[in-house]
């Protein structure tokens, strides 16, 4: 107990250790503020035990303390002041811009709530508490700012650019419904082969005083479309249709088969530079004979202009784009067509909406507005994107109309079928194939004719290996799965190199496939991504296997009985199936085609007319061009019919035939003779 008592310290020590310990916090806190002087340290170190001069330290260590703590209050920001708070000298900025048809949003920098009950007072007003932007009606607009302006003079707001406003507010004035305008003036054929979304697309460009763009997703019809706007404005014509190369007679054979009431002789194919426009009410050339022929078309005026493939007008630099604005500069109508109208940045839709619309604004406030504009000492950088849903709603507004597959899939039919005329140039026919031709047009007997049929079928699959080769390799680079069936080894193992070459994975079926392979290889196609072939024989796999993982079925060679296509076209048209499917038919001119085409059209009709109805409608079926070096049907249109007498059958592929009488004779004619004739062979083994 005694040793405790020794070692406590003594009141006068604990008050000086207290005033020690002040001494430092004052050294410390001056030191932060100032640099102390000797006189101060001197002073400092004369402290003692007296406690006066301890008096006289703790009242100095107070005052500066006090000066400290005043000091900081006055560095300090305060939010409790109402004063610091609601600031009414605080800058704050705004940007405008439109979210749809009729509405625009209003984002403020920083939350005020003055300008918050201006908004509240509009009645138009939205809150949308995700983004917690406010917007408004179109009608409000004019009137919200100026209210903004008179109550908040350090508001700064970025308007929506006038030749914008001009658009929308001139919308506003029509009726939010696309009319449904009178079509009658189009070609009956044309109107009545049109699905609804097509039929909304004519009426929007009608709407439109035949000036926009058509840039519904790729197979959904634009050219039809376009066709039918071009129709309904013919008063305007002569009509110029610009296109790709590759596709020119593409658009002659949809004029054919859309437009009949169009003379042939209407249409004009500008073939080369040194070719001349005449009076000619369509002509049809491809971008770069424009370029290269500008001077003659200069010379001529089109009221109505297509533009087939528009992005590639893309950079108004190029002497494309140039030209084609040349020409489109006294055009009363301009409809441009593209499934992919920007392929990288919003700058690249300014050419093609300059196009449909000539009054735009002008390309430097359109930069600026959508494409992020900067302005750097080497010009202008429009590589950006900016206000991208105003410029979505500005486009469906004023010129453009997009529909993608997904939108329409419900007016889509099940099946669309579409016939391919092979390369001419690529198909290597011979004197023996013309022999067998000639033979088939002869007074020979049915067995004859049949003999010869099937040697002229064996040779017509080496005759086009090449120009299939060359379809399914353009094919391939789609990276999409797809079916492709033929009936010769020869055929099947073109389109397997092909397919190896380009080091796609695939699957193949044929007769040679035992059953346990062959489901192995149906599972591997339907469950694994990466295989997206399925090259199989027409004989061995048209029945009894479900391949719905392609919507894509391509015939490289025809087949006498229409069954038999039907049965292998719903390997992908069955349950299951939640896409549209397409199916393909790859035509040789002068091969066995040229009688197999129209004998599947007859026995069709025949077996309709017996009631047994094929799911094969093959009769107003879309036709495309392997290159432009073919131009039409015109094998199609005069070829040899299995009459006995050797009579032609003339046959359209854009008009019906009449049905014929299902007599027995025609039915076993038809039905029987050619088949026991072609089931005699050893089809899976011929090379």
């Amino acid at each position: 107990m005694i040793s405790f008592i020794d070692k406590t310290c003594t009141p006068e020590e604990i008050e000086k250790k207290r005033l020690l310990a002040l001494q430092r916090r004052q050294q410390s806190q001056l030191k932060a503020q100032s640099t102390p002087t000797s006189s101060q340290i001197h002073q400092q170190s004369k402290l003692n035990d007296n406690e006066n001069i301890a008096q006289q330290n703790k009242t100095n260590l107070n005052d500066n303390e006090n000066i400290a703590r005043q000091n900081k209050t006055n560095n300090r920001f305060n939010p409790i002041e109402p004063r610091r708070f609601f600031n009414p000298m605080l800058s704050v900025t705004g940007k405008c811009y439109m979210i749809s048809d009729d509405r625009f949003a209003l984002e403020l920098s920083a939350f005020v709530p003055e300008i918050i009950d201006i908004f509240k007072t509009v009645p138009s007003r939205i809150y949308d508490p995700k983004s917690r932007i406010w917007n408004f009606h179109l009608n409000d607009y004019n009137g919200l700012l100026k209210t903004l302006s008179s109550n908040h003079c350090n508001l700064s707001i970025t308007k929506i650019p006038e030749a914008v406003l001009r658009i929308f507010k001139k919308n506003l004035k029509s009726d939010t419904q696309l009319p449904e305008h009178d079509l009658s003036k189009i070609d009956e054929t044309l109107t009545n082969a049109l699905m609804p979304f097509q039929r909304e697309g004519i009426c929007y460009g009608i709407s439109k005083n035949g000036r926009c763009i058509i840039a519904d997703d790729m197979g959904l019809g634009k050219t039809i479309q376009a066709l039918g706007i071009a129709h309904y404005y013919k008063e305007s014509w002569p009509l110029l249709i610009v296109t790709p190369s590759s596709v020119r007679y593409q658009w002659s054979q949809a004029i054919y088969e859309f437009l009949p009431s169009i003379p042939t002789h209407y249409i004009h194919h500008f073939a080369n530079t040194k070719d001349h426009i005449g009076d000619d009410k369509i002509t049809i050339t491809s971008y770069d004979l424009l370029v290269r022929a500008i001077n003659t078309f200069a010379k001529h005026i089109y009221g109505f202009v297509i533009l087939d493939e528009s992005h590639g007008l893309k950079s108004n630099k190029t002497a494309r784009f140039q030209a084609t604005n040349r020409i489109c500069t006294h055009a009363r109508h301009i409809v441009l067509l593209t499934g992919t109208p920007a392929l990288s940045r919003p700058v690249e839709l300014y050419t093609q909406i300059s196009l449909a619309n000539p009054r735009f604004m002008s390309y430097e406030d359109y930069g600026i507005r959508y494409c992020a504009g900067q302005r750097s000492i080497f010009g202008w950088d429009f590589l950006g994107s900016s206000n991208s849903q105003e410029l979505q709603a500005l486009l469906k507004s004023d010129c453009m109309i997009r529909r993608l597959k997904a939108d329409v899939l419900n007016q889509l039919p099940s099946k669309i079928r579409k016939v391919i005329i092979l390369d001419s140039s690529l198909i290597k026919t011979g004197k023996q194939m013309r022999e067998m031709s000639q033979r088939l047009q002869t007074n020979i007997t049915g067995l004859e004719r049949h003999s010869t049929l099937i040697q002229y079928y064996n040779q017509s699959s080496y005759a086009r290996v090449t120009a299939v080769r060359n379809y399914v390799a353009k094919l391939f680079e789609n990276k999409k799965k797809c079916l492709l069936y033929g009936h010769h080894q020869i055929i099947l193992d073109t389109i397997c190199e092909a397919a190896e070459s380009v080091d796609i994975a695939y699957i193949r079926i044929d007769g040679k496939t035992n059953s346990e392979q062959r489901k192995l290889l149906i599972d591997k196609f339907q469950e694994c991504d990466e295989c997206l072939v399925a090259v199989l024989s027409i004989t061995a796999v048209n029945a009894g296997v479900t391949l719905t993982a392609a919507n894509l079925v391509v015939f490289t060679e025809l087949f006498w009985n229409p069954g038999i296509l039907s049965q292998a076209e719903d390997r992908v048209h069955r349950i299951g199936q939640n896409n549209t499917v397409t199916i393909e038919y790859l035509i040789a001119q002068n091969t066995v085609d040229d009688y197999l085409w129209p004998l599947l059209h007859k026995k069709k009709d025949v077996l309709n007319a017996l009631g047994l109805k094929q799911d094969l409608s093959i009769n107003n079926i879309a036709v495309a061009v392997q290159n432009n070096k073919q131009q039409n049907l015109d094998s199609f249109l005069n070829i040899s019919s299995s009459s006995e007498k050797g009579s032609q059958l003339q046959y359209d592929m854009e008009i019906s035939p009449a049905i014929p009488e299902a007599s027995p004779s025609n039915v076993k004619e038809l039905l029987e003779v050619d088949d026991e004739c072609f089931d005699s062979c050893d089809w899976d083994t011929i090379v």
